[in-house]
């Protein structure tokens, strides 16, 4: 975290002396801004004489910090936001120096005016990144595929990430959003655009296909119903409309009126027998999962991708590993129950299939689909527990 909190030093210049330019820099921020109170007290305006030294006064205090102001305007010429922000925050205190002007409502304008132009330079002052290094930092993580299409980006997580303001993060991505790398949307938010449009429905139908292959929705099987495969997929109807659409086209699928959707036996059987199931991996601690901490799981994942938010990959990586050892947990309960009961709970093979297999696709999914696979898991292992807890309910009461 440190090579992000601290600009580097360039030139012969030594880390110690910038840091130690850096901090006077800001001691002498925050003393200035402590001093304004003095131009805004009562005293002021006891004349206009008194006005007009106050004014005398702040202006020659101003001159040092306009200067400064300007350079981190020249600094952000390739950011349209942050270059308009310096260019009203110097226009706030270079307007009101005028020789006639001596009121005291135009005294407290100009004090106001050095107050903010005090905090934004004190905002990017190391150790605190410029908004042009903030944003070519968060254009890097998108190319590095950090982000998946269709995120929305949080600018709280990424200024902890960053170690800065969020007025810097939302300044850069305004610009970013301007130069099209990012969208913006209608309630102010910022999302990673997907490289195409109709992207999601492909993304379901290869996935769907998946399934199939593995034997989830057996060959001649009936699929769910569009609204519980809508759940089960983490996803719209109007996408999953269409990546139906697009396996009754290759044959996958089998779609006739006032049918249900069925699985063409032709197309999968020959590869769907012969693929055996993957084995969930052993957690390596052997404490089992409280359905609390499951439920907690699930509900956190759902959240990240209803939300489409970005968590760093590390916290969702800590979720796949808790949702893949409770998918390990669940399906040696389920099978006990469902032995005990001597027949087992009906779709009971085809959920338990689903987990095993989404389990084994999230650890290989990157990028786009690491968070939705996440999502599918979280709602597969949730699926699982449900059945698993009516099956105990149920071998409970029959052995009373």
């Amino acid at each position: 975290m440190s090579g992000q909190r601290h600009l580097k030093a360039e030139g012969g210049t030594s880390s110690a002396a910038v840091g130690g330019a850096s901090a006077d820099t800001r001691r002498a921020l925050l003393a200035e801004t402590q001093r304004l109170g003095y131009y805004g007290r009562a005293r002021a305006a006891a004349s206009p004489a008194a006005v007009a030294i106050a004014y005398d006064r702040l202006n020659q205090r101003l001159d040092k910090w306009v200067r400064s102001a300007e350079r981190r305007r020249d600094e952000a010429a390739e950011w349209p936001s942050d270059r308009a922000r310096w260019d009203q925050l110097i226009e706030a205190v270079t307007r009101a120096r005028r020789p006639s002007d001596t009121s005291y409502e135009g005294l407290t304008l100009l004090v106001n005016g050095a107050r903010e132009l005090f905090r934004a330079l004190l905002s990017t002052a190391p150790p605190f990144l410029p908004v042009a290094e903030v944003g070519r930092r968060i254009d890097r993580q998108i190319a590095a595929g950090v982000y998946a299409p269709g995120t929305t980006l949080s600018k709280s997580e990424i200024a902890d990430v960053l170690c800065v303001p969020v007025a810097s993060v939302s300044l850069a991505l305004s610009d970013l959003a301007h130069s099209g790398t990012i969208e913006a949307e209608a309630n102010g938010r910022f999302r990673i655009p997907h490289p195409d449009g109709d992207d999601r429905a492909r993304q379901l139908a290869t996935w769907l296909r998946e399934l199939v292959t593995a034997g989830v929705y057996p060959p001649g099987s009936v699929l769910p119903h569009r609204r519980e495969l809508a759940r089960v997929l983490v996803t719209s109807q109007e996408p999953l409309t269409e990546a139906l659409c697009l396996l009754v086209e290759d044959g996958t699928l089998v779609c006739t009126p006032q049918r249900p959707v069925t699985v063409r036996a032709v197309k999968v059987a020959a590869h769907s027998a012969t693929r055996p199931l993957p084995r969930l991996v052993e957690p390596a601690h052997g404490v089992p999962p409280t359905p609390a901490g499951i439920r907690e799981s699930v509900r956190t994942v759902h959240v990240w991708w209803t939300s489409r938010l970005a968590p760093h990959p590390s916290r969702i990586d800590r979720c796949v590993d808790q949702l893949c050892a409770a998918a390990h947990h669940l399906e040696a309960r389920a099978r006990s129950a469902a032995g005990a009961l001597a027949n087992e709970e009906p779709g009971l093979r085809s959920v338990i299939a689903r987990m095993k297999v989404t389990a084994a696709a999230v650890r290989q999914a990157a990028g786009e689909n690491r968070l939705w696979r996440t999502a599918c898991l979280a709602t597969a292992v949730h699926d699982v527990l449900a059945i698993v807890e009516r099956l105990e309910g149920y071998a409970d009461g029959s052995a009373a």
